[in-house]
């Protein structure tokens, strides 16, 4: 039992920390949001007359990121470059949340949020759960490379849980581009 609850105190010291990086990386897009309106109007502007044509391919990406962080985390890299997407998620959020409400107003905003819910927040989610498997592969790495305590079926088991999330979230993201993607033109009216 006391077990159980230093591991949910790790992890909510590691929430903790993922989610302060995530504000922060959304305060400073929401800066980098108010000092480019002027630049964006026109960006802003063509996306609203384009949003039929535009398709939304976030499988790929998503995809190739988690693969990477998964591989990375084997040579110990993984955890910093995890944190530093972490902040650029943050700062995308921050910069396209400030970018429609000043551009577009009220109605902007609730598009973006529904954008982001649909989006951004399922995909944070898994992150979240993929961030603690890559930081324990990473932990476990070391103690077998500095203490040669045997931690092969533990990291085993690590990496097949961060390649079930990955399934996951590719499953998710497939849905979403072939499906989803009508949900958020629904709401293209907010754009007018």
């Amino acid at each position: 039992m006391k077990k159980i609850s230093m591991q949910l105190k790790n992890q909510k010291n590691v929430l903790i920390f993922l989610a302060i990086i995530l504000l922060f990386g959304i305060i400073l897009g929401i800066y980098f949001g108010f000092n480019a309106k002027e630049l964006m109007e026109n960006t802003i502007s063509n996306y609203v007359l384009k949003i039929e044509e535009q398709g939304y391919h976030f499988a790929i990406s998503h995809f190739t990121i988690l693969s990477l962080l998964f591989v990375l985390s084997f040579i110990g890299l993984g955890v910093p470059a995890a944190i530093a997407y972490l902040f650029f998620e943050g700062l995308t959020i921050g910069f396209c949340g400030s970018i429609f409400t000043l551009i577009i107003g009220v109605k902007g905003l609730i598009y973006i949020l529904i954008f982001f819910l649909l989006t951004k927040i399922p995909f944070l989610f898994i992150y979240n759960f993929f961030f603690n498997k890559i930081l324990l592969i990473t932990k476990s790495l070391i103690s077998w490379i500095i203490y040669k305590q045997s931690k092969k079926d533990y990291i085993i088991n690590l990496a097949l849980g961060c390649l079930i999330l990955i399934v996951i979230l590719l499953c998710y993201d497939l849905i979403f581009d072939f499906l989803g993607i009508n949900i958020i033109k629904i709401f293209q009216f907010l754009l007018n």
